[in-house]
Order: structure tokens, then C-alpha cells, then sequence
């Protein structure tokens, strides 16, 4: 009967709200915190159930007592269960590109802040299967200090949340393919405060970040497209070897060009801009890499190309089906270039 029970109560919990996509921001309400009794508490009740026969039989006041007092007490801790998980606010984070097999960051900021502390919240991958016992790695960062590092021995992991602060949780997850990579389901639980009861909310966030193609293949760039003079030469950072002055400091410039020995007297920062002659330009196209016949091992030698081109300072250019950037330079264009192989052939690419 146990047994039947128990299964019972597994299948009643898979019927309960799927995980649904949701903005940014999540606030666990009444609505989205279910409860049920945990495997304990279904054994508890059964006690309570003999306890309560047996004062009947034998007309036993002290026994009715015990019997009553257990399970006010029992009701109670359903209260406190479903309180440490109301109004908590869960806000997506920042999350950083990477490569395929490399793993994804995933912030969430997790807000208490005008409720007591919270005891004992597990937190796990969902996946559609809730309660299996493969929980996501996390770490916590709380007043600036970032917990020593995890390892599949840690798992499920169980955290407590501070009274009143708003701290981070890192929540890794592999890339093991390139494209647009998202944080996926996750569950929330907690048995807290005696473990009969298990309350338990679904997120779902908005929260993703793309994934670049594997950085392999040959070294050495192509040389077909590659022009070493441009006539009288646009001013160009970093091109060319003409000093022909400064510009001031924008986003997604090379540090290598930034005058820093105008930084170091507390003067505005500047880039150094050269001309002339000798502005190289390398375009990287899919004619260079078309004879590798695979779609993935071609834009992983794009994507090596346009970080040793980046590395050097020179002028490239990516020009794919669809696709066309001009020659330029700086964390922006390569980032840029990055995003068009990530997308390229996905659903995503517009």
C-alpha cells in the first residue's frame, strides 16, 4: 500500500504546472509554489493514523493528546514549508559567450530582501523529470566572496539565503553545440523545517547566450585575400605605419593602441591612429575553407582565423552565403563576426 502510495503521488506531481517560458524576472507566488508530503511525511501520517486507532480501542486520554498534538504540529510545518519558498524574486544575470565544450556561466540574481532568512533550498536541473537526483553545480556569492569550487560529490546542492540580502547564484552548463544555448527549466525545492512536507516552484527564465564555434584548424591565414597596400590608405587603428594622431577612446577599441603614458598622467584616454601605406587587409571566406566538406570543421577554421587576426591587429573582413562584414578591427567587429558563425544555418539567423 506504501508502495501504491508513493507512486501515486510521483505521477500526481508530473500532472502539476509544466515549467513556462517567463521574462527575466520571477516572483514565486501562491500560485506557482505546490506541496506535497514527502516520503517521510506519507509514513508519518500512517503513524499518526495507528496512533489515533490505538487511543480509540484502548480510550487512552493521554494517547488522543499525543495523537492531537502531533498532528497540529504536523499541519503547522506545511505552513512553514510553503513560506520558505514565498517571495522569493529570481532575476536573470549577466552570461558571457563561449566556445563549443567550454562551459556557460549562468547568473542569477536571487532577491530576499525584506524577508527572513531561507533554510535548505535545493536547486536542480528540471528537464521535464522533476525530483530526479541530477541537480546543477552552483556556487553563491555573497558579500564578494565566491564559495570554493563544487564537484558531482556536492550534489543535490542545498543553500541558505540570508535574511534581507540579494545575492548571486552561478548555475554551469556545458555548450556542446554552437548557436543560441539557453539556461533551460529549473526546480526549486526545500523540505524545511522537519522534511514532511516538500514545497517546490518551476522556473523557466528568458535566459540565453550563443555559442561559437570550436576555435580549431590551421594557423596560418589565408594569404589569397589578403591585400598589404590600400593606395593612400584609410586611417585605420592600428594599420599601416604612419603615426597620424589621436581619436578618443570607444568601446571595442584595442588596448594595444591606447597611449598609456597619457593614462598614466591622468589624461583622457586615446587611441593612436596610423596611415600610409602599409594597412593590411585579410578577407576570410568560404571559399578558404569550402575543400573541408563539413559545415562545423569549416566554421571552426573561420573562427580560428578571425581570433588570430584579431590577435594581430589586422584589418579582416568575413564574407559567408548570407553574410558580408567589412574589414575592420576591435573587440566589436570580432564579436560580430563570432555571432554570424555561431548563427549560421540555426533557426536563429536572421
Amino acid at each position: 500500500m506504501m508502495t501504491t502510495t508513493l507512486s501515486f503521488l510521483k505521477n500526481l506531481r508530473l500532472h502539476f504546472r509544466r515549467p513556462v517560458l517567463q521574462p527575466s524576472t520571477v516572483l514565486l507566488d501562491r500560485p506557482h509554489i505546490f506541496v506535497l508530503p514527502t516520503r517521510s511525511g506519507i509514513f508519518f501520517g500512517f503513524l499518526l493514523i495507528i496512533m489515533l486507532l490505538g487511543s480509540v480501542n484502548y480510550n487512552n486520554s493521554m494517547g488522543y493528546a499525543l495523537t492531537f498534538l502531533l498532528s497540529s504540529m504536523t499541519l503547522i510545518s506545511i505552513l512553514h514549508t510553503h513560506r520558505n519558498l514565498l517571495g522569493l524574486r529570481i532575476e536573470t544575470g549577466k552570461v558571457m559567450p563561449v566556445f563549443v565544450s567550454e562551459t556557460v556561466q549562468f547568473q542569477l540574481w536571487i532577491d530576499n530582501r525584506g524577508y527572513p532568512t531561507r533554510y535548505a533550498l535545493i536547486w536542480q536541473d528540471t528537464a521535464f523529470k522533476p525530483f530526479e537526483k541530477k541537480p546543477i553545480l552552483l556556487s553563491l556569492i555573497h558579500s564578494g566572496k565566491l564559495n570554493s569550487p563544487l564537484s558531482a560529490k556536492d550534489m543535490p546542492f542545498t543553500i541558505d539565503i540570508p535574511a534581507d540580502q540579494r545575492v548571486i547564484l552561478t548555475l554551469p552548463v556545458l555548450a556542446p553545440r554552437r548557436g543560441k544555448l539557453s539556461l533551460g527549466p529549473v526546480t526549486v525545492y526545500t523540505t524545511f523545517p522537519v522534511g514532511l512536507f516538500q514545497a517546490w516552484s518551476y522556473i523557466h527564465l528568458d535566459f540565453s547566450t550563443l555559442v561559437y564555434p570550436q576555435p580549431i584548424g590551421h594557423k596560418v591565414l589565408p594569404k589569397g585575400n589578403q591585400a598589404n597596400h590600400t593606395g593612400e590608405g584609410n586611417p585605420h587603428t592600428g594599420g599601416g605605419d604612419d603615426f597620424i594622431g589621436y581619436r578618443n577612446y570607444q568601446l571595442g577599441d584595442s588596448p594595444r593602441h591606447l597611449d598609456w603614458k597619457a593614462v598614466a598622467r591622468g589624461q583622457p584616454w586615446l587611441i593612436k591612429q596610423f596611415g600610409g601605406l602599409g594597412v593590411s587587409i585579410v578577407w576570410l571566406t568560404w571559399e578558404d575553407v569550402s575543400h573541408l566538406n563539413h559545415l562545423e570543421t569549416a566554421l571552426s577554421q573561420l573562427c580560428l582565423w578571425i581570433l588570430i587576426a584579431d590577435s594581430q591587429g589586422a584589418l579582416y573582413g568575413l564574407k559567408i552565403p548570407g553574410n558580408t562584414l567589412e574589414p575592420n578591427t576591435g573587440e566589436q567587429h570580432r564579436e560580430q563576426c563570432l555571432q554570424i558563425l555561431a548563427l549560421y544555418g540555426t533557426l536563429d539567423n536572421g
